[in-house]
């Protein structure tokens, strides 16, 4: 099982531990652990494509991963999600460029995931409920399913060397 699987394991678990009434602990951890297993996704994915999928390869797909950031990504997230990108991220690419709707979907499932851990990690006046965290987690496996069911494409590979490359494309 991958790293993202078993964040997103964990984040049931956490959200169903208690029997009754639900630990805000567990809710906010579950919550965190929703936005990692896309966080470790993405980053896992985008190594990939960078460096290679071969076991001889791993070592260095480790190293690469520890080059992405939080903010960055969210950033990049947010132009993808959106539909349009920056004007120095786009210039260049095919005319009629279009982000397909599965790397729209998760792309901002991130970006609000993020806000959702900051809340979860920062603000104790923030008050969750197990429903709610449910749905979140059941919308970010539902996202990541059809993310790694779309097919290797120019915009998949694009889009997840973006997640590194952002702020120096975008500053163009």
């Amino acid at each position: 099982m991958s790293l993202h699987e078993d964040l997103l394991e964990q984040a049931v678990r956490l959200a169903t531990l208690d029997a009754r009434k639900p630990k805000q602990a567990n809710l906010r951890r579950a919550v965190s652990s929703a936005y990692y297993a896309v966080f470790h996704l993405l980053v896992d994915e985008a190594c990939r494509i960078l460096i290679g999928t071969q076991h001889n390869q791993a070592p260095f797909r480790q190293v690469l991963g520890r080059a992405f950031a939080h903010g960055v990504m969210k950033e990049a997230c947010k132009s993808f999600g959106g539909g349009t990108l920056k004007k120095g991220v786009a210039k260049g690419l095919p005319v009629g460029f279009a982000i397909p709707g599965e790397i729209r979907e998760l792309a901002l499932t991130f970006a609000d995931l993020q806000e959702w851990r900051h809340l979860a990690d920062y603000d104790r006046s923030e008050r969750f409920k197990r429903s709610e965290t449910l749905t979140l987690i059941n919308q970010v496996k539902k996202r990541i399913e059809g993310f790694t069911k779309l097919p290797s494409s120019n915009e998949k590979r694009f889009f997840l060397a973006c997640l590194w490359a952002w702020k120096e494309l975008a500053n163009r």
